[in-house]
């Protein structure tokens, strides 16, 4: 995986309607990857986000990931037919399943911080 999931490929894990509520969706785990792309070692957190997106797997996020994939493709969305071959071959071994689990994760960090940020307030 590269370093950044390619530009292409991150802005349609942004389009999937996957959000941090959706089926599957543990927030401790995505925090762990989070952590790990707050502190910047990115080889660190590719290393996390490979094992946080097995464990989202087995836990069912694949299936909403599906579900957006599909709906992706039949909207006819920049890439969604190959990101959707790849998810159907390699599951959580995907490009696109891997950059939706590292969005979420990027998601719930600046969720706590604007939540901490207002108990500040």
């Amino acid at each position: 995986m590269a370093a950044q999931p390619p530009v292409r490929l991150a802005r349609l894990a942004r389009e999937l309607r996957v959000g941090l509520n959706a089926h599957g969706v543990c927030s401790a785990c995505l925090g762990m990857v989070a952590m790990e792309l707050e502190h910047g070692d990115e080889r660190s957190a590719r290393r996390t986000l490979r094992w946080v997106a097995v464990t989202l797997w087995a836990e069912g996020l694949g299936e909403p990931v599906e579900v957006a994939l599909r709906r992706a493709a039949r909207e006819d969305l920049p890439d969604a037919r190959a990101a959707l071959r790849d998810f159907e071959e390699r599951g959580p071994r995907s490009e696109i399943y891997r950059a939706v689990v590292r969005r979420l994760a990027e998601e719930l960090e600046e969720e706590v911080r604007r939540t901490y940020l207002a108990s500040l307030n």
